[in-house]
């Protein structure tokens, strides 16, 4: 469940940014909407990096659990 409920964090975040860039990129200031992909392109790899400390965590718990048997 806390893969699930991290995943869903990090979408969220990574939607909200990837909107404002979207928004950001409709402006007419190139250097605003390169900015705003940029900072998109960062959450994005930042959510990558998460969910897979996300995926290591439930795996090291599969792991103990499995010990524990």
């Amino acid at each position: 469940m806390g893969s699930t409920l991290g995943a869903a964090v990090v979408g969220g975040v990574v939607g909200s940014m990837a909107g404002s860039a979207l928004a950001g990129g409709m402006s007419s200031n190139k250097d605003a909407a390169n900015a705003k992909q940029a900072e998109a392109t960062a959450a994005e790899k930042e959510a990558q990096e998460l969910q897979q400390k996300a995926d290591a965590a439930k795996a090291k718990a599969e792991a103990a659990r499995a010990a524990a048997k």
